[in-house]
C-alpha cells in the first residue's frame, strides 16, 4: 500500500491560533467559512484550508510531497478598522512564515456581506512533505 502524507491541519491551526490570539482576542478566530461569524466582534480571524493537492509521488504512487495552501481573512470594525485589519494579517503573516509558507495572494482589502466590517484576504502556500518548520 503507497505512503501518504497526513494533511497537517489541525496543528497549522493550532500554531496560527496561539499567535494570532493576543492580537484579537480569545475566541476571536475560526477555521468557519462564514462571513457573519464575526458580528458581534470588533476583531476576528479565520483560517481555512484552500487544498492539499499532491506535488511529487514515488513510482510505488506514494506521496513524497504536496502543495499546502491556505487562506488567512482578517476582520476588524470600528475606529481604524481598515489599519486594525492589516494589523491583525500581518500577526497572521508572522505566523504562517514561521511555518514555512509563503505568501501568495494579498493582503487585500476585498468586500464584506457585513458592511461594518473591513476584510483583508491572504492567501499561503507551501510545499509539504510531512514536517512543519519549528518556530
Amino acid at each position: 500500500m503507497p505512503d501518504i502524507i497526513n494533511n497537517p491541519v489541525s496543528e497549522v491551526f493550532s500554531r496560527w491560533s496561539k499567535d494570532i490570539q493576543p492580537t484579537v482576542g480569545k475566541g476571536n478566530f475560526s477555521m468557519e467559512k462564514s462571513q457573519t461569524i464575526a458580528t458581534d466582534k470588533k476583531k476576528y480571524a479565520r483560517l481555512f484550508l484552500m487544498g492539499n493537492p499532491t506535488q511529487s509521488s514515488s513510482l510505488d504512487g506514494s506521496e513524497c510531497a504536496t502543495v499546502l495552501s491556505f487562506q488567512v481573512e482578517s476582520y476588524a470594525s470600528g475606529t481604524k478598522a481598515l489599519s486594525t485589519a492589516y494589523e491583525i494579517d500581518s500577526k497572521s503573516h508572522q505566523a504562517m512564515i514561521s511555518m514555512g509558507f509563503r505568501r501568495t495572494y494579498g493582503p487585500e482589502e476585498v468586500a464584506n456581506s457585513e458592511k461594518s466590517f473591513k476584510r483583508i484576504i491572504s492567501r499561503y502556500s507551501r510545499i509539504y512533505t510531512g514536517q512543519l518548520l519549528e518556530a
